[in-house]
């Protein structure tokens, strides 16, 4: 299993594709090497998930009365478990994926515009991904935004080794880009889980200054794939070092437009490379050379 520090971005299967292209996601408060199901007396309120999982028994037979499901959402048709959500969990999100035979065992639960339905197997598994794919209603559904709850469960009776998962927050790293060599970042600092947005933060460019935006990423809040820079932006190159903190407690910071997202977080107290809280990951000689950069 490999950690990883950000959450995959959803890709949109089509109405083809193999089994071999769909992730599942589940999440928990603790670090898990195999994501099983538990007995009911080990749930809070286990009695009420008895009574309410009567209902996937009558579609998957000889599962023991006194163990639970395993319940995940398949992560590449979910409204429930968008990128932001997932970065704004503050514990355990782990990814995994499921061979044919696997999902043969499993039960479906697909719900699209408040309407649930219950599918078994890999026919099931299909059918309700159809119906996702055809009858979601895209106006009112985007899987980057955090308003609907549309959803395709998996009601899984085995366990699982997942591939990869994302830590709790307080053992994530942070990057800070910086024009300068320190070794100290100060409190409040703004840091970000991805290393190629602190580098380009570290450039002193403004929206103003691009030939055209990156819609898509402006709506996560967060900088352009592609710097592109109007004819009459000349900004100087430079040498750029990127900083990782670890282990230094952060929150969600508001951007320059006031808009707050879960990537865009400030340091709450100071890190520096004496507690080994801060260190430079890398030396950029020239920061036009390092990240997608082009002059119109």
């Amino acid at each position: 299993m490999k950690k990883i520090n950000v959450p995959f971005i959803p890709q949109s299967l089509s109405s083809e594709f193999n089994s071999s292209d769909v992730w599942f996601i589940y999440q928990s408060k603790n670090f898990i090497k195999v994501i099983k199901p538990q007995k009911y007396t080990d749930l809070y309120n286990g009695q009420a998930h008895q009574e309410y999982e009567k209902r996937y028994r009558e579609h998957i037979k000889g599962h023991p009365e006194k163990v639970s499901f395993v319940k995940s959402s398949l992560f590449n048709a979910t409204d429930t478990l968008t990128p932001s959500k997932i970065l704004m969990y503050q514990d355990y999100t782990y990814y995994f994926k499921l061979s044919p035979d696997q999902i043969e065992k499993c039960l479906f639960s697909i719900t699209i515009n408040g309407k649930n339905n219950l599918e078994k197997g890999v026919q099931g598994f299909m059918l309700s991904y159809k119906h996702w794919y055809e009858k979601k209603d895209q106006k009112e559904t985007n899987q980057f935004t955090d308003c609907a709850q549309n959803n395709i469960e998996v009601i899984i009776p085995f366990k699982i080794k997942p591939q990869y998962y994302i830590p709790e927050v307080k053992k994530r790293i942070f990057y800070h880009g910086s024009k300068e060599r320190f070794k100290s970042l100060n409190k409040f600092s703004y840091v970000t889980p991805y290393k190629e947005d602190a580098i380009k933060f570290a450039i002193p460019w403004s929206s103003e200054e691009l030939l055209t935006y990156d819609s898509r990423m402006l709506e996560l809040g967060r900088p352009p794939k592609r710097l592109l820079f109007k004819e009459n932006v000349n900004i100087e190159d430079s040498k750029v070092y990127l900083y990782s903190v670890k282990g230094i407690e952060t929150i969600n910071s508001g951007t320059n437009t006031d808009k707050i997202f879960p990537w865009n977080r400030i340091t709450l107290k100071e890190a520096s490379e004496e507690n080994k809280s801060l260190k430079l990951e890398k030396k950029i000689m020239s920061w036009k050379k390092e990240i997608n950069y082009i002059n119109i």
